[in-house]
């Protein structure tokens, strides 16, 4: 989810876990300083046959809620009153570290801090979520198996109990849930982490007995669902003899197709320590190629060298020889990381053509596990969504293949290409589960290509909701010859000022034709995004490009007519920065047009920029369906 930078690594803390008689003043708080528990109340004096006079209340803590001391009995020489020990007053969002058996807590960056496929906010980016313990919290990557890692030892095997300090904010139909592995066997199919309603709030779950070997132990949470896992605050594990272990990593290599080609790897272990080394080697089998390895650290080589820094999936891709890419295809569609490793986008072309006639149809071949080309002729109406399953292309015959009212939606899904279609009507919170146009959600290697997107104006800017949608950990999507039209709100990259994890986005958006349309043209939060050669025109009462919270974006080769604000910074609480240097044109427009460049960003991929005075004329004529 949400999430954020330490100057430097702290100073490792484990707080050990005593009996509950003993009482720690300092040393192991992780969050705010921990208030002592109140003293008790003074002794009333003895009742000379009046009331004695009551024990004054104990002192707490920040929330002083000790009782008075009871009065003395009202009969001669009645008995003292006695005071009452105020309660701690610590702060309901710093709950207490030490806790009431013996056992250890474990925050990120200390010993015992294995890995999390992700960030610990704030050391490595800002963030707005307040009420974690400690320095920090860890903040996954969106995607179903990724994970977080702890490692420890005891002393002896046994029964332990283990518990997590999370949030989960943003959507409650985004679960957080997780399998839990110890030692790599599964000792729990599902960990619940419940919906806490926002990022800011913080609990406990519930403890979960385990069993721990003696000596080294390696636990893990692994995401079940495509949002991935909660914030995670700490680990505390229950029991004796429990010492933080030096961090250890597992790693996984996989052929994407058994029958195409083996992996192999040295050495090969359950787990590695930090900093090791690992040989990779893919074998294509005849009539196969090796492309690329895919995964946490790609590489081009067959023969490849990583480095094991934390949890790792490395997977080899083969294809059958003659695979292609489309050569219209430019930009991030094509890469898989900032290093311009190239990823071949071929969609479904593997597998059977099919023709789609009804919504039925689309959700059937688009939704199967297997790769397809489906093509679509003349309309299809609906109020669904239809969810794209990875290698699948979604082809519009001739000119008038037509999605009424039906959202196209990618969840974590990869290889993807969309062309040649019209996508128009989609009513927010409508009659079914559609929402948005095309929305991408954790998916990688999108291409949507020659598409006609819009709506309508005449309903408010809240009928509809976004054409293209890229958030949660989307990443490296083209957006290109299109035709955008007759809309409010067009294309939002991330969803929130709180999706740190969207630092991962990257997007090309280049040759499309914006007009008559209100804002987000894109409007991008955290991430990065090329836009180049597009036509802008008659945006009148909102904005064009609108960099965020930290976003980075190229503007180049555009032309932007009858325009407010082309390229901004709007609508967040911190601004974002765009690199102009290959100039931009600007026709009778209004609000912000920058010439000077605020960041830079060098997009990893080989591109051209046509001349900025040919745009109106050429990218009009080539963008939409029936142009390709």
């Amino acid at each position: 989810m949400a999430s954020g930078n330490l100057s430097g690594r702290m100073k490792a803390v484990v707080c050990p876990l005593l009996a509950l008689a003993m009482v720690i003043a300092a040393g192991c708080s992780s969050g705010a300083n921990k208030q002592t528990p109140g003293v008790g109340g003074n002794t009333g004096t003895a009742g000379a046959g009046i009331a004695g006079t009551g024990g004054s209340g104990g002192a707490g803590g920040s929330l002083p809620d000790a009782a008075a001391g009871t009065g003395g009995s009202s009969a001669p020489d009645g008995a003292a009153g006695t005071g009452v020990a105020g309660t701690d007053g610590g702060s309901p969002d710093s709950p207490p570290d030490v806790p009431v058996e013996p056992g250890l807590i474990i925050q990120e960056d200390q010993p015992g801090f294995a890995a999390v496929d992700g960030k610990v906010y704030p050391r490595q980016g800002s963030t707005n979520v307040t009420g974690y313990t400690g320095t920090g919290f860890a903040d996954g990557d969106p995607g179903m198996g990724k994970t977080i890692a702890w490692s420890v030892k005891a002393e002896t095997a046994g029964a332990y109990r283990l518990v997590w300090r999370y949030a989960f904010g943003g959507l409650a139909a985004n679960t957080r849930d997780a399998k839990l592995v110890i030692n790599g066997v599964t000792v729990a199919d599902t960990v619940t982490f419940a919906y806490t309603t926002d990022w800011n709030m913080w609990q406990e779950t519930p403890a979960l007995e385990v069993q721990l070997a003696a000596g080294p132990n390696f636990i893990q949470l692994a995401a079940l669902g495509a949002s991935g896992l909660a914030n995670i605050d700490y680990i505390k594990i229950l029991g004796d003899g429990l010492t933080p272990d030096n961090p250890s990593f597992s790693l996984t290599v996989a052929s994407n197709d058994a029958t195409a080609g083996s992996v192999s790897w040295t050495p090969m272990q359950a787990f590695y320590p930090a900093g090791a080394t690992v040989m990779l080697t893919a074998t294509a089998n005849p009539g196969y190629f090796f492309q690329s390895w895919t995964g946490d650290s790609p590489s081009p080589m067959a023969a490849a060298t990583i480095t094991m820094t934390k949890n790792m999936v490395m997977t080899a891709r083969f294809l059958p020889n003659g695979t292609v890419q489309d050569p219209a295809l430019i930009g991030y569609a094509a890469v898989q990381d900032d290093a311009g490793t190239p990823y071949l986008l071929n969609g479904g072309s593997l597998g059977p053509t099919v023709a789609a006639t009804t919504i039925d149809d689309l959700k059937m071949y688009l939704g199967s596990p297997s790769p397809y080309v489906v093509t679509v002729s003349g309309l299809i109406t609906g109020a669904d969504s239809v969810d794209i399953k990875s290698d699948k292309t979604l082809l519009g015959i001739g000119s008038d293949a037509h999605l009424q009212g039906i959202e196209l939606s990618m969840n974590g899904s990869r290889n993807i290409i969309i062309r040649n279609i019209a996508v128009s009507h989609v009513i927010a919170d409508g009659a079914g589960t559609a929402n948005d146009g095309i929305v991408m959600t954790g998916a990688m290697n999108v291409w949507i290509d020659h598409c006609d997107l819009f709506s309508d104006l005449t309903h408010g800017k809240d009928y509809y909701d976004g054409l293209v949608e890229i958030k949660n950990g989307a990443s490296f999507i083209t957006v290109s010859r299109n035709h955008i039209h007759d809309h409010w709100k067009v294309s939002l990259i991330s969803s929130g000022d709180e999706q740190v994890g969207d630092t991962v986005i990257r997007a090309t958006y280049h040759h499309n034709y914006f007009h008559n349309c209100g804002s987000r043209m894109p409007s991008i939060r955290f991430g990065k995004a090329h836009v180049f050669n597009n036509y802008y025109i008659n945006i009148p009462d909102g904005s064009g490009v609108n960099s965020r919270m930290g976003a980075v974006v190229r503007v180049e080769g555009n032309h932007f007519e009858n325009t407010e604000n082309p390229i901004c910074w709007l609508d967040s609480s911190k601004t974002g920065y765009w690199d102009v240097t290959g100039g931009n044109t600007f026709v009778s427009c209004t609000g912000s047009q920058p010439t000077t460049s605020t960041g830079m960003l060098t997009p990893p991929y080989t591109y051209t920029v046509d001349p900025v005075g040919d745009v109106p004329t050429t990218v009009p004529a080539a963008a939409g369906v029936g142009k390709l």
